[in-house]
């Protein structure tokens, strides 16, 4: 395709409004797309909102090895009062393309989807497998490659390319990320006589701080060399209606960003078993609950994969690319759930992350080009 063709095809996956919970319009879009150039897909609808949400799987080449590309088809939220431009129309001002989705992360499944075509058309010989996977609610849940994963679509791969916005750098390790739901119940009563009560806030702060401790205890010296030390926070604390009467309820919200080391069971477990033990010495009660649950995940710098990715970019006037591990989460966490640590994973794609979920989201216009053309070079590169 020619490149105002190739803008076109984003500037049409910009203008469907894909707000987290309206993916299906998207895969059809890239069916539709497919199908004119024919490259065999296949729209799978999530089993929670099958009319309304849906991953996409797109295939060219045989047999293995199998390299999977990813990227989501959903955006955030955006209030338009506060864009410049309409958030759905891609308006290109001083070779900057604006939109929502630009940078995150519509341009990667673009360059992908582009890229796969071109190869396909130009009947170039892969000796293995491209593997599109466009997925569902990366941005609440990551529930649409949890799909993929729990239904086998990495079971046959060998390497994952996620296109998120990396700014020309490549990642290839991320915390997890673990939410864990404390709820005490106590006993209300009036302030002035508070021996007649249980505090349910007093004791979730006390059970907070023996959680604090053990944790602080369990990591202090563990320090993985690429991603650092496990973070936690305790960062929503909900309790009380009035300064004269003592909690009989609390609730507080713990996030903690894992390592492998100290990955989200361990976590889990500790503070289960604090809880537990803060119980049995305790009036009243303390429940724990697991809300959210993404795993960590950690590739391999020196991976065959990433060496390849850098010998592309270089061809292209990008020399020392720099190869890091991200401070966010990607699909990856689900797709991976089965892979072990090292597995060939980098995340490579066009966008600025910083700009990312913000009004006037925008992606390079030669950056989006370049990487239709890289991800080319990459795909026969890595199948030769």
């Amino acid at each position: 395709m020619k490149d105002n063709e190739e803008i076109q095809v984003l500037a049409d996956l910009i203008h469907i409004d894909s707000r987290n919970g309206n993916e299906l319009p998207v895969a059809e879009y890239l069916k539709h797309l497919f199908d004119e150039h024919g490259v065999k897909s296949e729209i799978l609808p999530l089993s929670s909102d099958p009319a309304h949400r849906a991953n996409l799987v797109a295939e060219i080449g045989s047999g293995k090895p199998v390299i999977a590309f990813t990227g989501h088809m959903d955006v955030v939220d955006f209030d338009k009062s506060e864009w410049d431009t309409d958030p759905l129309t891609l308006t290109i001002k001083d070779n900057k393309m604006f939109g929502r989705g630009a940078t995150d992360m519509k341009s990667g499944v673009a360059a992908t989807a582009l890229a796969m075509i071109a190869l396909h058309e130009n009947q170039v010989p892969l000796n293995g497998t491209i593997r599109l996977l466009a997925t569902a609610g990366e941005e609440v849940g990551m529930n649409g490659s949890e799909e993929l994963e729990a239904k086998g679509y990495m079971d046959d791969v060998d390497a994952l390319v996620v296109g998120e916005p990396s700014g020309l750098r490549i990642g290839f390790a991320n915390k997890g990320e673990l939410n864990v739901t404390l709820t005490a119940q106590g006993k209300a009563a009036h302030s002035s006589m508070p021996d007649l009560g249980i505090n349910a806030l007093q004791n979730i702060v006390d059970a907070w701080q023996d959680i604090k401790q053990g944790l602080e205890s369990e990591v202090s010296g563990s320090t993985d060399e690429d991603l650092g030390k496990l973070v936690f926070n305790l960062d929503v604390l909900n309790a009380g209606t009035q300064p004269n009467v003592i909690p009989g309820d609390a609730e507080a919200q713990i996030n903690v960003r894992t390592t492998p080391e100290f990955d989200n069971d361990a976590v889990f477990n500790l503070i289960q078993n604090h809880v537990e033990r803060f119980n049995q010495t305790h009036q009243g009660t303390i429940t724990v609950a697991n809300t959210m649950d993404i795993k960590p995940v950690k590739g391999d710098k020196n991976a065959k994969l990433i060496q390849l990715i850098e010998q592309v970019a270089k061809k292209h006037n990008h020399d020392d690319i720099p190869v890091l591990a991200a401070p966010g989460g990607t699909d990856a966490s689900r797709l991976l759930l089965h892979k072990s640590i090292g597995f060939p994973l980098a995340v490579f794609g066009p966008g600025n992350p910083l700009v990312q979920h913000q009004a006037n989201e925008y992606c390079d216009k030669d950056m989006y080009l370049q990487f239709v053309t890289m991800y080319q070079e990459l795909m026969t590169e890595v199948l030769k």
